[in-house]
């Protein structure tokens, strides 16, 4: 069974699409928990136990949507390089 090189050429793209989304969202993240561990520190760190326990959470959440956004990058450059090897477009 062949598979269509323009097929897997538009589904990179669509994948590409989605990392980016993926990598904005765990940026938007990872600047959350920056900007609450830079205000935890004004107070001295660990005083208060409900600024830790929403850093871990914030934490979790930013580290997801990171690995999210690696796994679909390379799903691209999975798909891409697919449909480099399936031949060039009209063949």
């Amino acid at each position: 069974m062949t598979v269509d090189a323009e097929q897997l050429r538009l589904s990179a793209h669509q994948v590409e699409k989605w990392s980016v989304a993926w990598g904005l969202l765990s940026l938007a993240l990872w600047s959350w928990f920056g900007y609450r561990l830079l205000m935890a520190n004004d107070v001295a760190f660990g005083a208060g136990r409900e600024d830790v326990i929403a850093l871990v959470g914030i934490l979790a959440l930013a580290v997801i949507p990171t690995i999210i956004a690696a796994a679909t990058i390379v799903y691209a450059q999975v798909l891409f390089r697919l449909a480099r090897q399936a031949g060039p477009v009209g063949e």
